[in-house]
């Protein structure tokens, strides 16, 4: 697998090895930003709040990247909800995946006194 980060002319980011666009000297990529924000209806502030080792102006960047090529970035959420679905299914199948109330059950169960 080719390591290499590639600079791309956006101010702030680049892109990783697998392509995806991220604040440069972080490891956080713009569609987790996108997704908290989505999530929880925050701000660049309350962004800049969630992740202090982002400026405004690295957080600002990232989402004028976003609504400049969001169809990608969203494609890119998508793609990744879908992967965790298929993990979750390929655990499930193999009886190592439970939700989170099957866990809560089969873990009160293992602690009540007999």
């Amino acid at each position: 697998m080719n390591n290499a980060i590639a600079s791309i002319p956006w101010p702030y980011l680049e892109t990783d090895s697998k392509g995806r666009v991220r604040i440069t000297d972080s490891r956080i990529r713009i569609s987790l930003l996108i997704q908290a924000r989505q999530a929880h209806g925050w701000s660049s502030e309350e962004l800049h709040f969630q992740y202090p080792t982002l400026s405004l102006a690295q957080i600002h960047s990232a989402l004028s990247y976003y609504y400049t090529y969001q169809k990608e970035i969203d494609q890119e959420i998508m793609n990744e909800h879908q992967q965790v679905e298929q993990h979750q299914a390929e655990l499930q199948a193999l009886g190592a995946y439970l939700e989170a109330e099957a866990l809560r059950v089969k873990l009160q169960a293992r602690t009540k006194p007999s």
